[in-house]
C-alpha cells in the first residue's frame, strides 16, 4: 500500500506554498533564523530542506559575498523556484537527499534546516549526514514546529477541523510537521547522533499580517490539506472552508493583527 502523504508540494503546490505560506508562516522564522549566524565566523554554508528559498534569500544577505552558500532540496520542483528567485546571487543549487548528501567530510562551517527534518524518513541517519559534512567546531542549527496545540491557526485547521473527518483511519501524517516538539528529546538526539552542547528552545513569534480569505485560500483551498478533504469527504469541503473562514476571522481580528506562531531552535556543535 503506497504510504500517504498530507505535506507533498509538488508542480502548482510548490507555487501556492512560496505565495501564500511563505510570507505567512515561514518569512518570520527565516528572519529570525538569518539574525542568529555569526557571519564573522564561517566561510561555508550548507541550506538543506530550502524549499521555496525564504531563508537562503536572509541568508545571502548577512553572509559575505566570499561564504560559499550552498541551497539544497529533496524537491527539483521547490528549488526550482529557489533558483528562479535567487539566481545570479552567488548561490550553489542543488538537489540534495539529507540522508545521503555528496558533499565530502568537513565541508562546511554551518549546517541549516529550516522546518525540514520533521520529513526525513531516517531522521538518525539525517542527523549523521550532517555531522559527517561539518568541519570540526562547525554548527548545525535547525527549526521544528511546536505542537499544534501551542499554535492556534493550526489547532484551528488541523485538530479541530481536518481530523476528524479521518477518525476512521491512522492520522499521524497530519502531525508529521508538529511532531518534533519536545526540546529535551531534540537535544538527545542531537547527542546520540555526536553532537555537542545540544541546545532547544521555544521561539515565538507572529506571523505575517493576512486577510482571512488569503490564509483560508494558501492554507486549505490550495492546500494538500483541502485535497485531503475533498477526497476523503467532498460534501464537506466548502464548508469546513466556511468554518475555517470564521475561525481566522476571530484569531486574527479579521485579518488586522498577525497569528501566534511558535516553534523550536535546536543548535548542536560537531
Amino acid at each position: 500500500m503506497e504510504k500517504k502523504e498530507a505535506y507533498k508540494f509538488t508542480n502548482d503546490d510548490a507555487e501556492n506554498y512560496d505565495h501564500y505560506l511563505g510570507p505567512l508562516f515561514f518569512e518570520p522564522y527565516a528572519q529570525y533564523t538569518a539574525s542568529q549566524i555569526d557571519a564573522g565566523h564561517v566561510s561555508s554554508v550548507l541550506e538543506i530542506a530550502c524549499g521555496t528559498g525564504r531563508v537562503t534569500r536572509h541568508l545571502r544577505k548577512v553572509l559575505p559575498a566570499s561564504v560559499k552558500l550552498f541551497a539544497t532540496d529533496l524537491s527539483p520542483d521547490m528549488l526550482g523556484i529557489t533558483k528562479r528567485e535567487l539566481n545570479n546571487n552567488g548561490i550553489i543549487f542543488q538537489v540534495e537527499d539529507a540522508q545521503k548528501l555528496s558533499f565530502t567530510e568537513n565541508s562546511f562551517d554551518m549546517v541549516i534546516c529550516q522546518f525540514g527534518m520533521m520529513f526525513l524518513p531516517d531522521k538518525k541517519k539525517g542527523l549523521e549526514e550532517i555531522l559527517r559534512v561539518l568541519k570540526p567546531e562547525g554548527k548545525f542549527m535547525f527549526f521544528t514546529w511546536d505542537d499544534t496545540l501551542n499554535v492556534p491557526i493550526f489547532k484551528a485547521l488541523i485538530d479541530d477541523l481536518v481530523l476528524p473527518h479521518f477518525k476512521d483511519e491512522d492520522t499521524t501524517r497530519f502531525k508529521i510537521p508538529f511532531a518534533m516538539n519536545n526540546p529535551k528529546t531534540l537535544e538527545n538526539m542531537l547527542t546520540d547522533a555526536g553532537f555537542k552542547h545540544a541546545e532547544s528552545r521555544t521561539i515565538p513569534l507572529k506571523s505575517g499580517v493576512a486577510s482571512p480569505d488569503f490564509v483560508v485560500e494558501g492554507f486549505y483551498i490550495k492546500h494538500p490539506l483541502g485535497r485531503e478533504i475533498k477526497t476523503k469527504v467532498p460534501s464537506e469541503f466548502e464548508t469546513v472552508a466556511l468554518q475555517f473562514h470564521d475561525k481566522v476571522v476571530r484569531l486574527s481580528g479579521n485579518g488586522k493583527t498577525p497569528l501566534q506562531l511558535s516553534a523550536l531552535m535546536t543548535t548542536g556543535i560537531k
